[in-house]
C-alpha cells in the first residue's frame, strides 16, 4: 500500500510539471504571437555571430537555414579580409588576415586556410567568399567560411583542354545569377594552333555550382572574332567582361558574358587607350560602371589613365588623368625599388582599386618571371580613384616571415551556401 501511495504521489507530481510546462510554452508562443521580432531586427541579431555560431546556427530550423544562406544575407556586409599565398621551403600556405580594431587601418593575420586537396594549386579568382583553384586544366571552388571544396568535373567534351599544349591557355571565372540565384563558373579555353600559325580555337564552357547530380559543363557559343583572353574577368550588374587579344590586329577586344541568358557578346571599345601596354591595362569597377585602366607610367611619374564607359548601348567612354600629389608618389617610391610593378587586384567595395607590389623580372617579349619581394613586411596599396588618394595598406603578423607572398584578394562577404 505504501509504494502504490508513493507512486501516485510521483505520477501526480509529473502530472502537475507537464501540465506547468505546456502551459509556460503555450503562454511562450502566446507571447511571440502578440510580440512578433520584426524581420529586419533578425537579420541584425544573426549577422553580429561569428562564423562558427552561424555554421551551428544554420541547423536550428530551415528558416534559420534559408536565412543564413540566402542571397540577401551574403550582400551584407562584413569586416574586409585580405587574402594571401605564403611560401616557405616545403609548403605554401593559404592565409587570411581581417581589419585591425585600432586606427591605423592595417590588417592582422589571423586565419590559415590551407587545406591539403589545394596542394599545386593556384588561385585564379575569389568572389563573393569563393575562390576558384586551378592546376592546368583541373579546378576547384573553396568556401572560405564553410571550408567546403568542391572538384569541378573534366571538360571531357572539349576539343582544345583534352590536349596540353604549348600555346594553350585556361580561365575560370565565378559570377552570380541573381535571377535564379545561382553561382556559376565560367571556363574560356583558347589556344593558337602554333607559334607560325596565328589561328585561335576558342571555347566557352559553363558550370552551375549546386546544380545536382546531373550538372555538367554547357558549351555556349563562342563570339567572333577568336581570340585569346589577357584579362582575368570582371562581374559587374549580372554581366561578365574582359579584354581579349586578336592576332593581327592593333587593339584587344572587348567581351561581355550576361551571366543570366549566358550569351556572348563583342563591344566596341575606347578608341584612344594605349593598347600596346597590355600588362599594365585592366578592367575596373568605377563607381558601379565599368571601366580601364591604364597604370604603366604610376611608379615612373605618378600617372594613371582611366577610360568610364557612360553608354554601352552607344559607346560613350570618358577618359580622365589622375596625377598623383608630390607626398604620395614619393611614398610609392620608396617602397617600389628596381624591377619591382604594381598589379591591379580588382576594387573594394568602397570605390578602392588593389593595387599589389610584385617583384619581376622580363626575360622577354610577354616572358615574366615573378621573383620573391624584397621584405618580409606583407602590404598593399588601395588607391581611390574618385578622390586620386593612394595609401599605404599593412598586413602584420607576429607567426609568419617570409619573402614568397602574394596578395590574391580582398572580400568583404562571407558566403555560407553549400557548393
Amino acid at each position: 500500500m505504501s509504494f502504490s501511495f508513493d507512486l501516485a504521489v510521483t505520477l501526480q507530481r509529473q502530472t502537475s510539471r507537464m501540465m506547468r510546462s505546456k502551459v509556460i510554452r503555450k503562454r511562450q508562443r502566446d507571447i511571440c504571437k502578440r510580440q512578433e521580432i520584426p524581420f529586419d531586427l533578425v537579420i541584425e541579431i544573426i549577422k553580429r555571430l561569428p562564423s562558427k555560431s552561424l555554421m551551428r546556427f544554420k541547423s536550428v530550423s530551415k528558416l534559420c537555414l534559408s536565412i543564413i544562406c540566402s542571397q540577401y544575407f551574403t550582400n551584407l556586409s562584413s569586416l574586409p579580409r585580405i587574402y594571401m599565398w605564403l611560401g616557405f621551403d616545403k609548403e605554401k600556405i593559404l592565409v587570411s588576415s581581417s581589419s585591425s580594431p585600432g586606427l591605423d587601418g592595417s590588417f592582422v593575420v589571423d586565419q590559415d586556410l590551407t587545406i591539403p586537396a589545394m596542394k599545386g594549386y593556384s588561385v585564379s579568382h575569389v568572389y563573393r567568399g569563393l575562390m576558384c583553384f586551378t592546376n592546368g586544366p583541373n579546378a576547384q571552388i573553396y568556401n572560405t567560411t564553410t571550408r567546403q571544396l568542391v572538384v569541378l568535373p573534366d571538360i571531357e567534351e572539349s576539343n582544345i583542354i583534352a590536349k596540353d599544349h604549348k600555346f594553350r591557355k585556361i580561365i575560370y571565372h565565378i559570377a552570380h545569377d541573381s535571377v535564379h540565384d545561382q553561382y556559376k563558373v565560367i571556363c574560356i579555353v583558347s589556344r593558337r594552333k602554333s607559334r607560325r600559325i596565328v589561328k585561335i580555337l576558342l571555347e566557352h564552357w559553363v558550370f552551375t555550382l549546386g546544380g545536382g547530380v546531373s550538372s555538367g559543363w554547357r558549351k555556349i557559343p563562342s563570339p567572333c572574332p577568336p581570340h585569346t583572353p589577357f584579362t582575368q574577368g570582371l562581374t559587374i550588374n549580372g554581366r561578365m567582361y574582359y579584354l581579349g587579344l586578336v592576332p593581327n590586329l592593333l587593339s584587344p577586344v572587348f567581351v561581355r558574358f550576361d551571366i543570366i541568358s549566358e550569351e556572348i557578346s563583342v563591344l566596341q571599345k575606347a578608341e584612344d587607350a594605349f593598347w600596346c601596354r597590355y600588362y599594365y591595362t585592366e578592367i575596373i569597377e568605377y563607381d558601379g560602371r565599368i571601366a580601364i585602366l591604364d597604370h604603366s607610367d604610376l611608379i615612373k611619374d605618378g600617372v594613371t589613365l582611366l577610360w568610364v564607359m557612360e553608354d554601352e548601348v552607344k559607346n560613350m567612354w570618358s577618359k580622365k588623368t589622375l596625377v598623383l600629389h608630390y607626398s604620395q608618389m614619393n611614398m610609392v617610391k620608396t617602397h617600389i625599388v628596381h624591377n619591382m610593378s604594381l598589379r591591379v587586384q580588382g576594387t573594394t567595395r568602397n570605390g578602392d582599386v588593389i593595387l599589389v607590389p610584385q617583384h619581376i623580372f622580363r626575360t622577354g617579349h610577354d616572358q615574366i618571371i615573378v621573383l620573391p619581394q624584397v621584405t618580409t613586411l606583407f602590404y598593399v596599396f588601395l588607391y581611390n580613384l574618385q578622390k586620386n588618394q593612394l595609401r599605404k595598406v599593412e598586413i602584420k603578423s607576429n607567426r609568419y616571415h617570409t619573402k614568397r607572398w602574394d596578395v590574391i584578394g580582398l572580400e568583404d562577404i562571407e558566403n555560407f551556401m553549400n557548393v
